[in-house]
């Protein structure tokens, strides 16, 4: 079976991936001529198993990404809640002061806030602890939320991407609502297997936050901002927003 596509610009997608799938290209042509031949490079490179049926390479790239996200968020990622001073347990009292009628945790994982933060709703598309287990931007609930969280969830692709994440996550607040985040500044998570070697994360693509880029979203969108700092554990940024 013959593949096809053409090559262009997509904001929006992962960029590590995309050009290691350019690099692979130019190196053997042929890839593009045998469906067979590219699924095997693929999962032999990415580790994934993906239907490289497309007919733009922003598509077969955002296919690998879905999957190598999928694979490290089920099968290798460990929560750490506990080791954060500002955006682990310490969110717990801090939101449910709130008094809170439905609060959003966004990419909740193993749902550890679940019973702890009243009238919680967890999402999460690779978690099946998640009350929803769907992305954030397909999430379309009929109530809005008085509070939300996102400990790390808004971090993969492009600005394109993380802006269009927040703005949702914005749409799906009340006026007054507080909202919680935790961001990577684009640092690459080092977890290879012992036993295998493998670094899971390799191909993901954690886009790199900092203090300018909050400010520069919050005003966009026009939410307040309540606080931005450094949490303790990972160098990770901790901010808070409030919806108007």
């Amino acid at each position: 079976m013959q593949t096809t596509c053409t090559i262009n610009g997509n904001k929006k997608m992962n960029h590590k991936i995309l050009h290691k799938l350019e690099q692979m290209i130019h190196t053997s042509p042929q890839l593009l001529r045998n469906s067979r031949t590219l699924q095997q490079a693929i999962q032999g490179t990415f580790d994934v198993e993906i239907d490289v049926e497309y007919t733009h390479i922003g598509e077969l790239v955002d296919r690998i990404d879905d999957k190598v996200l999928d694979n490290y968020f089920r099968h290798h990622w460990h929560g750490e809640i506990a080791k954060y001073k500002y955006s682990g347990p310490a969110l717990i009292d801090e939101i449910n002061s709130l008094k809170p009628r439905r609060v959003l945790d966004i990419g909740c994982g193993y749902h550890e806030f679940k019973g702890k933060i009243d009238n919680i709703v967890g999402i999460d598309p690779y978690n099946s602890n998640a009350d929803h287990e769907v992305k954030l931007l397909d999430y379309n609930p009929t109530e809005k939320f008085d509070a939300t969280l996102a400990l790390g969830s808004i971090n993969f692709g492009s600005t394109d991407k993380i802006f269009a994440e927040l703005e949702h996550a914005v749409s799906l607040c009340n006026p007054g609502a507080v909202m919680f985040f935790r961001a990577n500044p684009g640092l690459a998570h080092d977890e290879a297997d012992r036993p295998t070697g493998k670094n899971h994360s390799k191909w993901i693509y954690f886009y790199p936050w900092d203090s300018n880029f909050i400010v520069n979203c919050a005003d966009q969108l026009g939410v307040e901002i309540l606080d931005i700092r450094t949490d303790s554990h990972r160098n990770r940024l901790y901010f808070v927003w409030r919806t108007k």
